[in-house]
């Protein structure tokens, strides 16, 4: 069933306007003159969607929300304030705001129905409203298919790796890198996180996809029971095609293909068969002894920890080992991000009676992965701030213990074991990992690595804003009496990371202001005109981490701009809606080695 929507407007000719607008598209518009004609509607229909001017009394402060108070999230009334740029000020951070001036009464429909259509996907709009946008983590890429389908979008689904293009909710188009059509879609499906924009408007008439949308998602998940290898594995022939051993048309035609491939992802991008079904190939052929898959191993392993919060594509890519903390709530011990992710934990952190307590990796975990890595690696160890965590202590006695006790072939005696405090969390120490990893794939060693990263770490920047101070109070970080009296004059605190801890950097007067703050923040930390890598983390909160992201892209351009969730661990002491930044600025000699790997 379509959301309802009531449209108070004082001015008649953008009323009947934006009324006839939506009512052509399907939705039950109800129209209200003024502010007492929009009270008794709002309370006898109860409508989905409220537009109203942000200046009108009882609906610019939003106080008509008041009157539909509900636990469940998605039954909550959606309150949209239209007005000029000057009245966003004052708008709660919980409301809609659309500036208007200049926009045209069907362009302003058209916006008005990407709300009303992100009600139904259960996805919300952007902060300017030009397209809904999530987390992938948090509404899986087949589960928003399926919404988008149901509710007959036309439109683009876009992710950071490609696009899918739906026509009245058909799957028509998708392209992922170098593949198109079915084999794109599977390949996108893959994707367990990052963010996502549904762009509403036509999108052509090319179709390559003529799959049903059930039938498409079936083949997906069928293609995501085969594992993939490394896409960077190199392939070696043992068999040359015409040799005595039989194999399929389609196998020979693989190997003759493998013929003019280096490694596993340029055979899967040169062949339009889906990844899975290329997979399923290889392995046949590996199985008869035809084919072999040589994973290249680098000379140094980079251990993080799960405070890192780095997107698992990305640890993945560059073979970065992540060892879960845990949070406990009563008597279940949960590891970050293996039996528990974001998207259940949020929602159990917010059910529960108790506040959860995290707990760090014992150091017999720590002396297992590194038993198991220095039989062939060195290692470089980065972790969470000593001052936060005992992560980093419980590392350390595992490099001290394993360096009387590992028991490792005579031409590994001489391994190099490095643990780092990274003087941080979240993205500052993923960041960090990352930078080894990089630093690693370009040749460093141990000892250089950690050197280097001991001078990035001061001025790796962090700023971050909570949407509410309680998970504060229960974490220590502030007290009950600071935390009302916040809460009462409407003070958000700007927090960050100096010197290893979580410090007060400053305060504003309303959630809205939170972010063009960090933004100033941030110029005063960064040089105009130098290459910046930044890193957007959000707990649960999509919509301000992307307009977090514009801001900070309007401003500094950033060469390299990585989006990520918040963890359960990090999570527990900040809570839902927290959404953090973290900037770095590397000089000239820096830059070749920390930039993005081609």
């Amino acid at each position: 069933m379509k959301p309802a929507v009531l449209i108070v407007e004082p001015d008649d000719d953008r009323r009947r306007a934006l009324s006839l607008g939506l009512a052509q598209r399907g939705y039950e518009s109800v129209p209200a003159m003024g502010a007492d004609e929009g009270l008794k509607f709002a309370r006898g229909l109860g409508p989905s969607v409220i537009v109203a001017p942000a200046l009108l009394m009882g609906f610019g402060d939003a106080s008509i929300l008041d009157r539909f108070q509900v636990r469940d999230r998605s039954m909550k009334r959606t309150l949209l304030l239209l007005g000029n740029a000057s009245d966003e000020g004052a708008v709660p951070e919980d409301v809609l705001f659309l500036q208007v001036r200049g926009l045209s009464h069907d362009e302003i429909a058209r916006r008005i129905r990407l709300v009303l259509v992100g009600r139904e996907v259960g996805v919300e709009a952007d902060a300017e409203i030009r397209s809904l946008v999530g987390d992938l983590s948090l509404t899986p890429l087949l589960e928003l298919v399926r919404a988008l389908h149901r509710c007959a979008v036309t439109g683009r689904l876009e992710v950071e790796a490609g696009v899918i293009a739906l026509d009245a909710g058909d799957v028509v188009a998708a392209q992922a890198g170098r593949a198109r059509g079915i084999k794109a879609f599977c390949r996108l499906s893959r994707l367990v996180d990052g963010p996502f924009h549904v762009v509403l408007g036509p999108v052509g008439d090319d179709r390559e996809i003529d799959l049903a949308v059930p039938d498409l998602v079936l083949t997906s998940i069928e293609e995501l029971q085969i594992e993939q290898p490394d896409r960077r594995a190199k392939l070696r022939v043992l068999t040359p095609p015409g040799g005595e051993e039989e194999s399929s048309n389609l196998q020979q035609t693989l190997l003759e293909v493998i013929e003019g491939c280096e490694s596993v992802g340029d055979l899967l991008d040169a062949l339009p068969a889906t990844d899975g079904r290329v997979v399923q190939m290889m392995r046949g052929l590996q199985e008869r002894g035809m084919l072999r898959l040589e994973t290249p191993r680098l000379a140094v392993a980079v251990v993080t920890d799960s405070t890192s919060d780095l997107p698992p594509e990305l640890a993945r890519s560059h073979d970065i080992q992540v060892v879960p903390l845990s949070v406990i709530f009563g008597k279940d011990r949960l590891r970050d991000g293996v039996d528990i992710q974001a998207r259940d934990f949020y929602q159990l952190l917010e059910s529960s009676d108790s506040h959860p307590q995290t707990q760090p990796p014992p150091e017999a975990e720590f002396f297992e992965h590194y038993l198991e890595l220095t039989r062939e690696q060195d290692v470089i160890s980065v972790h969470i701030s000593e001052k936060m965590s005992e992560t980093t202590a419980h590392a350390r006695e595992a490099a001290l213990r394993g360096s009387r006790s590992f028991d490792l072939p005579p031409e590994r005696h001489d391994y190099a074991l490095e643990v780092v405090d990274s003087e941080t969390v979240s993205m500052g120490l993923g960041l960090q990992a990352l930078f080894a990893a990089r630093m690693a794939r370009r040749g460093l060693g141990v000892f250089h690595i950690a050197q280097r990263l001991r001078a990035i770490a001061p001025r790796i920047h962090i700023l971050f804003g909570v949407d509410t101070l309680d998970y504060l109070v229960k974490g220590g970080r502030i007290g009950r009496a600071r935390a009302a009296l916040g809460k009462l004059l409407g003070i958000r605190p700007i927090l960050g990371v100096v010197g290893g801890e979580v410090t007060d950097v400053d305060k504003v007067l309303g959630g809205r202001r939170v972010h063009p703050r960090i933004v100033a923040l941030f110029e005063e930390r960064l040089e105009p005109g130098k290459p910046v890598i930044v890193s957007i983390a959000h707990a649960r909160a999509p919509v301000w981490a992307d307009r977090l992201r514009t801001l900070i892209e309007r401003r500094f351009a950033p060469r390299e701009m990585i989006m990520t969730d918040i963890g359960p661990v990090v999570g527990t002491h900040t809570g839902p809606g927290c959404v953090g930044c973290v900037a770095f600025q590397p000089d000239e000699e820096e830059w070749p080695l920390v930039s993005a790997l081609e």
